[in-house]
């Protein structure tokens, strides 16, 4: 310890070789600009998230739209395309109610007319007030909705 204490340390400069292996030093920010990049380094990182809704797409049914459907043209008794899928909350919404028209025509209760190549499509009802119109149900998967543990039978 007596002999170290002794010793003092050389103060020289930097080699040239190793002086020009250094970075250059930009002194040009301020405290503001440094508050700021503090600021976004120090910053909490939001955790990134996976959506999964393509992965599992709830079951539109075509039977249920097509009622809807009966409903707005029955009350309205004219319509276009756009206007019945308004409130549609999804494409796949979309496709079922172009489903449920396509079958309503196949049933003759409703008329297309388009004036003009790919213009506004008109739908009108040319069937009954009232009464039940019968939709074909083919385009729906049916969705098991109870299960019966003492026999195994499935209720639909």
């Amino acid at each position: 310890m007596a002999r170290e204490e002794r010793t003092f340390a050389r103060v020289v400069a930097l080699e040239a070789h190793f002086s020009q292996l250094l970075p250059e030093v930009l002194i040009g920010v301020g405290p503001e600009r440094f508050g700021a990049i503090a600021q976004r380094v120090l910053a909490p990182k939001t955790t990134p998230t996976v959506g999964i809704d393509h992965i599992h797409r709830p079951l539109v049914s075509v039977l249920e739209e097509s009622i809807r459907i009966v409903e707005q043209l029955r009350r309205s008794g004219r319509s276009t395309f756009r206007s019945l899928i308004g409130d549609a909350g999804n494409t796949m919404v979309i496709v079922a109610r172009f489903l449920a028209l396509l079958e309503l025509y196949r049933e003759g209760v409703v008329r297309f007319e388009q004036v003009i190549a790919l213009g506004e499509l008109q739908i009108t009802w040319i069937g009954s007030a009232t009464g039940v119109v019968e939709v074909s149900d083919e385009f729906d998967i049916p969705q098991v909705v109870a299960s019966d543990e003492t026999n195994g039978d499935i209720n639909v």
